[in-house]
């Protein structure tokens, strides 16, 4: 175990941020205005409690039945494990492409550029998958409005608004939250004041047709229930953007995900043994506003979903705002031909925000949200993370081992647990994913390595040209604090 916890201090907890991103052979560009209360609040809509719960939820409890409660459990327990684990790593290395960027600078050039793409496919597909859910909940009010089409009007009012400069997002997306988190807490009191399942529910869960629920199709839903708690490394794709010590990016990351989890789990759990008829829970395309139904009655109800397409919103926009920086980072390390990185590498000079990387991030979901379904789109997303949190956990082993000369702002206590547990749990959800999702992210791999080795590596010199070996740097960087 580490000697030092996250709260023992030390003369690395006051490097600031923008010092590492020197080191890094970075210079500031995007406008480091954010506060970092104003960076949790954006991570938690990130995470988005209230939205995951009402979009992601179903799709759990479709997987898995009542089985959804130990999906809900694993997963969440799985995910603190890598909380810890990005915190740590995200505060050696506070820079905006965040997860790739700690890939490549802890397991090399080639395998981090293959968590680029995974990160770009989420880019892609993830902030499509939570306005998707918008359609649903607006059209509960409105069964004339096409789901699709108000999904992809939403997207285009985030992508406008995302344009503009980053702590006025914060403050946006922070008043959001608090009409979020009320939202997703009268769920809570709709399940925990009206329960009518018994504990059996969760020790002998089962499907809506009533058969058994195995342990094989309860991790086939870790990776989905996972994904609804996913949104905490957002903390380093914001740390550009944030003021303050590069400490505080890895407690961002621990504190937002503990909130985000609590503000999940809890209602969800409430929720599942509140139903009062478990088969029509099930099957229904809009489980936990039933419950709220049955409870408080129809019209509270449509105040809840009106809240609901609040707070998806405000994620879709927390989620644009995220990937726009990763998108941005991609071109900044010259991840694709010069006219293209050059391209999404712009920077807005009044609004300081990546303005091409976050009009192409908001035209992609939008079109996503008018030509995909949401189980589609979210099983496949799923997929690409719990990907994404295996290489995050290997590379906090590894780093911890070849890397333990450099300086560590935030350090993840109980060392080693949490990246073993983390690569223990990704290793069998993966398992159990759908052939289909498996088959796609294989062949994303391998014309990765094919675009790798026959476009980047003979470029090395003015392509994916991040400075991968920082230690020196980060070590003079190091000294500096401890003399």
């Amino acid at each position: 175990m580490s000697t030092q916890g996250p709260d023992k201090a030390s003369p690395q907890d006051a490097v600031e941020g923008e010092q590492i991103l020197g080191a890094l052979g970075y210079k500031q560009e995007l406008d480091r205005a954010v506060s970092v209360l104003g960076t949790v609040a954006l991570v938690v809509s990130d995470i988005t409690p209230t939205a995951s719960l009402l979009v992601i939820g179903p799709v759990v409890i479709a997987t898995a039945g009542s089985g959804s409660l130990l999906a809900y459990l694993l997963g969440c327990f799985i995910a603190i494990s890598v909380a810890l684990c990005m915190g740590e790593l995200g505060s050696m290395y506070p820079v905006a492409g965040g997860l790739y960027s700690i890939v490549t600078r802890v397991l090399g050039r080639p395998i981090g550029f293959l968590a680029l793409l995974d990160y770009i496919g989420q880019a892609i597909f993830l902030p499509a998958s939570v306005a998707i859910g918008i359609g649903v909940y607006v059209q509960s009010l409105n069964p004339d409005i096409p789901s699709n089409l108000a999904a992809g009007a939403v997207m285009i009012a985030v992508t406008l608004i995302a344009l503009l400069r980053i702590n006025f997002n914060a403050v946006l997306t922070a008043v959001f939250l608090l009409l979020e988190l009320i939202v997703v807490t009268v769920l809570a009191v709709a399940g925990y004041t009206h329960i009518h399942q018994p504990l059996s529910v969760l020790t002998s869960p089962v499907m809506a047709d009533g058969s058994a629920v195995g342990v094989a199709l309860v991790f086939t839903a870790v990776a989905t229930a996972m994904f609804s708690v996913n949104g905490y490394d957002s903390a380093i794709n914001f740390s550009e953007e944030t003021e303050g010590s590069a400490a505080h990016v890895g407690q961002a990351v621990v504190v937002a995900a503990l909130i985000g989890i609590a503000f999940e789990l809890i209602p969800f759990i409430g929720v599942v043994f509140g139903a009062p008829d478990l088969k029509a829970f099930l099957s229904s395309p809009t489980p936990l506003t039933d419950v709220a139904r049955s409870a408080f009655g129809d019209t509270f109800v449509n105040i809840i979903t009106y809240g609901a397409i609040i707070a998806i919103f405000n994620a879709s926009l927390a989620i644009t705002l995220q990937f726009s920086r990763i998108v941005w980072s991609s071109g900044r390390d010259r991840a694709w031909p010069a006219g293209i990185s050059d391209t999404i590498a712009r920077v807005h000079p009044r609004l300081g925000s990546p303005w091409v990387a976050t009009l192409l991030v908001g035209g992609l979901a939008t079109v996503l949200c008018i030509q995909s379904n949401l189980v589609t789109v979210v099983t496949f997303t799923a997929v690409l993370l719990i990907v994404l949190y295996a290489l995050i956990a290997i590379s906090a082993l590894v780093s911890r081992m070849r890397q333990n000369h450099l300086p560590r702002p935030f350090r993840m206590p109980f060392w080693p647990v949490p990246p073993l547990i983390a690569l223990v749990g990704t290793g069998i959800a993966i398992t159990q994913q759908k052939t289909s999702d498996l088959l796609i992210v294989g062949a994303i791999i391998v014309v990765g390595l094919l675009y790798f080795f026959l476009f980047l590596e003979p470029r090395k010199d003015r392509h994916w040209n991040m400075n991968t070996d920082p230690a020196a740097e980060l070590a003079r960087l190091k000294a500096g604090l401890e003399g």
